[in-house]
């Protein structure tokens, strides 16, 4: 009768625990935000453009669609939300697309909130926020302002800083096409790195506009960070940057990129601390079955 309670307890402990591994394997996650084949935030968007959300899990089907688009918001500058847009299903059953709709050009914030659901009831664990600039439709709307200013080039680690994975400190080049040596605290004050929440870090540094050579127009700074937690960021750059003969950006300009270790992988690392644990508690069980039948010079370990 002992026997038979604990092979009984036994069982059901392996079936609490595989419940368990199931339902790890099953949570929501965001993976992506692209528009074509670009992430959302890299570059100016147009006014009608088709952002592309993706899921680990279905959050398409009809009983949590409803729920889903009521859970993505486009806000402006100012936080309000934006009303030219629309959620709907995507192409399959881990998508959603947001549609703008001749939106005004400026700055807005995708949001995704952690109300959004899985078809298998699992729900959003984090909040998604993701700033984004929109540009011009076409080459017919030339917008408003004196933008004649352009940036020529966001180099960290003499890279591309757009999409790409830099160490927690480190330094970013940003060049501009005209002089900017007038105006210097003002312009630093449209510069900034914004983690993925839209908070601004506050460990940042610039040295002052230097001319690119005294042959040629444009100048740069150099943007230094430092012990940035790993994850996802945006450099911005504000429209009202002004060269030295008054000409303005003219639009908000964000690059998104990651300091290494991030999130993503933090997950991983986070789900091998489970995977270890959940394969030591079936060596634990089978070293108590081993007990209960008495079975001699079994040697079982996990290396």
């Amino acid at each position: 009768m002992k026997k038979t309670q604990k092979i009984t307890s036994v069982l059901l402990a392996l079936l609490m625990l595989c419940s368990v591994a199931a339902f790890a394997t099953n949570t929501l996650t965001f993976t992506s935000a692209k528009v074509g084949d670009a992430d959302l935030g890299t570059a100016s968007v147009s006014r009608s453009a088709v952002i592309t959300l993706t899921f680990s899990n279905n959050v398409t089907d009809e009983s949590v669609l409803e729920n889903n688009t009521a859970n993505i918001k486009v806000l402006d500058s100012e936080e309000a939300e934006a009303t030219a847009f629309s959620v709907a299903a995507g192409t399959n059953n881990t998508e959603l697309t947001v549609s703008l709709d001749s939106i005004p050009k400026g700055s807005y914030t995708l949001k995704i909130l952690t109300g959004l659901q899985a078809k298998n009831g699992s729900t959003l664990e984090e909040a998604v926020s993701i700033p984004f600039t929109v540009g011009n439709n076409d080459s017919s709307d030339p917008g408003s302002g004196n933008n004649s200013l352009t940036v020529v080039s966001v180099f960290a680690n003499n890279k591309d800083l757009a999409g790409a994975a830099v160490a927690a400190t480190g330094t970013i080049k940003i060049t501009f096409s005209g002089d900017m040596t007038d105006h210097q605290d003002a312009n630093f004050e449209q510069i900034g790195i914004y983690n993925k929440t839209g908070a601004k870090m506050t460990s940042v540094d610039f040295s002052a506009f230097q001319k690119v050579s005294e042959n040629e127009s444009g100048s740069y700074t150099i943007l230094s960070y430092s012990n940035l937690p790993a994850g996802s960021y945006t450099l911005k750059l504000g429209k009202d940057l002004q060269a030295n003969d008054g000409n303005t950006l003219g639009e908000d300009m964000t690059i998104a990129f990651t300091v290494r270790g991030s999130s993503s992988t933090t997950v991983v690392s986070g789900n091998k601390s489970i995977l270890r644990t959940m394969l030591d508690a079936f060596l634990n069980i089978f070293r108590s079955i081993f007990a209960l039948f008495k079975i001699d010079n079994v040697n079982v370990s996990l290396n």
